[in-house]
C-alpha cells in the first residue's frame, strides 16, 4: 500500500524525512530547500511551491566557454525532445535544468523518491547522449578559470 503525504504536509522538513528514510544524501537548508547529495547523482535541489502545488527539482551545470550560443540552445532542444522529466535552457553561461511535479490532493511517498532518482538518471543519461565528454557543459560543480587577461 502507497503512503500519501497530505497536500498540507508536503514541506521541505518532511520530503527530507522522506529522502532520509530511503537512505539519500541530501543537505536541509533553511527548512525551505533541499540539496539531493547522494553519491553517483547529479546533484540538485528540491523546493516547495505550496502557492503553484508543485514541488520544483532543479539543478545546473556551466557551458564551456568556447560553446556558441546556438550549440547551447541546440543541446538544450535535444535534452528536452528525448528525455522525460527534465526541462532545459539556457541562462547566460548556465544550463538550467528543472521538472516540477504536482502535489495537489498529496503526494505519494514512493512518487517523489522515484522522481528523485529519476531527475538525476534523466540528467546523466542526456549528457551523456549529447555531451558525453563535457566538449560544452562542464562536469556538476565545476567552472572554468576566469581569463586572466581581462581585468
Amino acid at each position: 500500500m502507497s503512503d500519501l503525504i497530505e497536500e498540507k504536509d508536503v514541506t521541505a522538513v518532511n520530503l527530507a524525512i522522506e529522502l532520509e528514510r530511503a537512505v539519500i544524501g541530501y543537505t536541509l537548508e533553511n527548512d525551505k530547500s533541499i540539496y539531493v547529495t547522494e553519491d553517483g547523482w547529479f546533484p540538485h535541489w528540491v523546493q516547495v511551491y505550496k502557492g503553484s502545488g508543485c514541488v520544483v527539482f532543479k539543478t545546473h551545470s556551466y557551458f564551456k566557454k568556447s560553446t556558441s550560443q546556438l550549440h547551447r540552445m541546440q543541446l538544450c532542444n535535444e535534452l528536452n525532445s528525448q528525455f522525460c522529466l527534465i526541462t532545459a535552457y539556457v541562462e547566460g553561461n548556465r544550463l538550467n535544468i528543472d521538472y516540477a511535479l504536482n502535489f495537489r490532493g498529496g503526494l505519494l511517498r514512493e512518487t517523489f523518491i522515484r522522481v528523485c532518482r529519476q531527475f538525476s538518471s534523466n540528467i546523466e543519461r542526456g549528457l551523456d547522449k549529447v555531451d558525453a565528454v563535457n566538449d560544452y557543459v562542464l562536469p556538476p560543480g565545476e567552472t572554468e578559470p576566469e581569463d586572466e587577461s581581462h581585468p
